[in-house]
């Protein structure tokens, strides 16, 4: 994550998250136990690595030629677990 984002949010290095995609389809994707660590990135940009984030990924969201899933942009929401 941006280390902006993780002072404001007050997420530490190495915390727990819960990550949830933004999506309008009425289905619930999240994954629980992703790691935070602090990258040189864009405020408001998380990086994950697949397929651990495949979850996140709606099947209607994809490349509208190539019909490939979109993977290198959902919106997601980033919630720290307790310490």
């Amino acid at each position: 994550m941006n280390r902006d984002d993780m002072m404001r949010l007050n997420i530490a290095e190495d915390q727990a998250l819960t990550v949830t995609a933004v999506s309008n389809d009425g289905v619930t994707r999240c994954i629980e136990g992703l790691r935070a660590h602090a990258f040189d990135i864009p405020a408001g940009c998380a990086i994950g690595y697949y397929p651990e984030c495949n979850p996140l990924i709606p099947l209607a969201h994809h490349a509208k030629r190539s019909k490939v899933p979109a993977a290198k942009a959902i919106p997601v929401r980033v919630n720290a677990m307790p310490r």
